[in-house]
């Protein structure tokens, strides 16, 4: 009953979010990321920049009793819907919640994967500031690296401000394709496009 009820609770939280046009994650793409979590025991300790209302993190926490979450968000309205779902949930004791601007962040702590969902022309300052947070064998998780199409095709948006973005987010995709640190794979057709990127060294 408690694993039914739970369900519907994570359930209101997505609904919530897309009514109210919260960026949270695909549903293919969050189940992908998921997935892959689940057939990767060793995964553990996991980083996410981008709380929102807490809906990835949530289902990242579920799949095993042994994970621990730190998630970043900047919004304070956010943080605090986040942090009250994850109360509900009984999950305040692994999900731990930062109030902080990701690039501002700063741990201690070793990570087997980091989730970077937070400001999309910022990805490759997250991922040099949180190399020292990871190993070799660590991942990063890139989300919206398509960013509507839009990245690959820049005439599908006249918005300045987009295109400038779209284009650090090209830029970005393009240097961390050839990075020597890191395995690569990039699923153009899941998500918003999303790469998973494995530390070699």
């Amino acid at each position: 009953m408690r694993i039914i009820e739970t369900m519907k609770n994570i359930d209101k939280i997505h609904d919530y979010a897309r009514e109210k046009h919260i960026p949270i994650m695909k549903d293919d793409g969050l189940l992908f990321l998921l997935d892959y979590i689940q057939k990767h025991e060793d995964i553990q300790n996991i980083l996410e920049l981008g709380t929102a209302v807490g809906h990835s993190a949530i289902q990242m926490a579920n799949i095993r009793w042994d994970m621990q979450i730190d998630t970043l968000e900047v919004n304070r309205e956010m943080y605090e819907m986040a942090i009250q779902n994850i109360k509900d949930l009984g999950l305040a004791d692994r999900i731990h919640c930062h109030l902080v601007d990701a690039i501002e962040y700063e741990t201690d702590k070793i990570y087997d994967l980091v989730f970077v969902d937070a400001a999309k022309s910022q990805y490759k300052r997250y991922m040099e500031h949180f190399m020292v947070n990871t190993r070799k064998g660590s991942v990063f998780v890139f989300d919206n690296l398509n960013f509507h199409g839009i990245v690959e095709d820049p005439s599908l948006s006249h918005n300045r401000s987009t295109l400038q973005m779209t284009r650090k987010i090209k830029r970005f995709k393009e240097a961390l394709f050839v990075d020597e640190r890191f395995d690569v794979d990039f699923y153009s057709e899941i998500g918003d496009g999303i790469a998973i990127a494995k530390r070699r060294i």
